[in-house]
């Protein structure tokens, strides 16, 4: 047996079947290209057809919802002060859209007390109808609606089921059960239409507060039943468009609806060796030379007991005496003799936090802050909070 052969015989052999996989993956690539070809083909023509049909179809904005929070519970439940925690929490200057009328003194007096308690960083603005007709005040805030069942309420006058309050005089049902019927009906169709309306701004976040009143005792009349059953449907309403549902029982909140978890199906994830080869790769990478910003350094640090990222910013920058100084020149004091203080402090829950008070909000980002140097920011920052979230230790690369 000649073994040149048949070694000549099976890298023939291998090379055949080489070709046959080649030109069957060609062939699969050419079907794959000439069905994107055909999608985009019949995509174009969908939007000549309807840009045909609405000439301000490309012009028309892509809607997008708000980020929505319900918080709801009983009477003293603790719910205004979670609502309004959580405003303050997630925006520095949040607006409290107040929906109740002032009827009277009394009541006038108890929202100015109100007004004092949040503070002067809140803006106030009292609509009982129709807060979309505020929505440019709304763009990239937090906005506290205290509460649904005041707006629900207005609705109701409105709509004629009760009278309004005439000084010392409370509210009259309509003795008329038609017109009673209607107007629940209508009340609750108009406030659903209003809340729809509001949430499709994007760039705003709701805080909604309710109050569960059909936990109670049965309502005695027929205009109660009538705004029992309308405050629980507006509720569910709420509920469903809402990313998330608190339940508020003697001030512990209560999780009912979370954030949607990740819909896609799980991707590949890298294996062991993986990991270790980039591992190696991180490290090999930051040991390259690097050119030093000369106009100064940022400091990455951790506070577990306060849960918050911590970042300095020391200047480099020297003046004509050689004293380190900041960028108008004014002399930097050292600690104790040593090194000088930081010209810059950042603290932040988060490193998307982190990144917008430094390269967002910093005067001083653009004239002092490379590119390079806001990239390994963001690098170590969003190292930083896995390490404060995991409660481990963090490193400074």
């Amino acid at each position: 047996i000649n073994i040149n052969t048949i070694n000549v015989h099976c890298r023939q052999k291998v090379a055949d079947a080489l070709a046959v996989r080649v030109r069957k993956r060609v062939a699969a690539l050419q079907r794959e290209r000439e069905r994107e070809r055909e999608v985009h083909n019949n995509s174009t023509l969908l939007q000549l057809s309807t840009s045909h049909t609405n000439p301000n179809h490309r012009d028309r904005p892509r809607i997008m919802p708000a980020t929505v929070y319900l918080v709801t519970g009983g009477a003293r439940s603790g719910k205004s002060s979670y609502a309004q925690n959580l405003c303050e929490t997630s925006c520095e200057n949040p607006i409290y859209l107040a929906t109740s009328k002032v009827w009277d003194d009394d009541f006038k007096d108890r929202v100015k007390r109100h007004q004092n308690e949040r503070g002067d960083h809140w803006t106030t603005i009292e609509e009982p109808l129709y807060p979309s007709n505020h929505k440019d005040a709304f763009g990239g805030k937090a906005i506290l609606v205290d509460c649904l069942t005041l707006w629900l309420t207005n609705f109701f006058m409105e709509m004629g089921a009760f009278n309004e309050p005439d000084g010392d005089k409370d509210a009259k049902a309509s003795n008329d059960d038609e017109k009673l019927s209607t107007a629940s009906e209508q009340a609750l169709s108009k406030v659903k239409a209003e809340f729809d309306k509001m949430i499709t701004q994007w760039n705003a976040t709701f805080i909604f507060v309710t109050n569960e009143i059909g936990s109670g005792l049965h309502a005695e009349t027929a205009a109660s039943r009538k705004f029992v059953d309308a405050q629980g449907w507006l509720n569910q309403h709420v509920s469903s468009k809402a990313d998330m549902v608190i339940h508020m029982v003697a001030g512990v909140p209560n999780i009912i609806k979370s954030f949607p978890a990740e819909r896609r199906n799980p991707l590949k994830a890298p294996s062991s060796q993986d990991l270790v080869e980039r591992e190696m790769l991180d490290k090999f990478l930051s040991a390259r030379g690097l050119t030093m910003d000369d106009k100064g350094y940022f400091m990455v640090k951790l506070d577990h007991s306060k849960g918050v990222i911590r970042v300095t910013y020391h200047s480099c920058i020297k003046n004509d005496k050689g004293e380190i100084c900041d960028v108008h020149g004014n002399k930097i004091s050292c600690c104790s003799g040593k090194s000088p203080d930081p010209m810059e402090t950042f603290e932040a829950r988060t490193a998307k936090e982190m990144t917008v008070k430094i390269f967002e909000r910093w005067e001083h980002a653009k004239e002092l802050v490379t590119v390079g140097h806001a990239a390994y920011i963001g690098r170590e920052v969003q190292k930083a909070e896995q390490c404060l979230f995991a409660g481990k230790f963090y490193q400074q690369d």
